[in-house]
């Protein structure tokens, strides 16, 4: 499999997580957390959010710069990230509920 099939599989497989895909998506509104304000969004502990944070930065979606003892997560690309939720959410209004 070539480097650019992988990369967007592992995207895919990454975002098929809900929890995950609500981080993004709380990323793409809010642009900077900490990983204590994304686990009270999403309703989880921070130990749940850090392992999907991690797997997002594998997948070079999220970045964190730690400044004065304090971590905060921000999307790499921005406006790439909020395009493809908007995509998503456009195919899936467009496909309808599950039939």
């Amino acid at each position: 499999m070539d480097e650019k099939l992988y990369r967007q599989s592992r995207l895919c497989r990454t975002l098929g997580n809900p929890v995950a895909y609500a981080i993004l998506a709380g990323l793409a509104e809010k642009r900077q957390m900490t990983p204590t304000e994304i686990a009270r969004a999403v309703n989880r502990s921070v130990a749940r959010v850090s392992n999907l944070l991690a797997a997002l930065r594998l997948a070079d979606v999220v970045r964190y710069e730690a400044a004065g003892g304090h971590t905060k997560y921000r999307l790499k690309h921005l406006s790439e990230t909020r395009r493809l939720l908007r995509a998503l959410a456009d195919f899936v209004e467009a496909v309808g509920p599950p039939r």
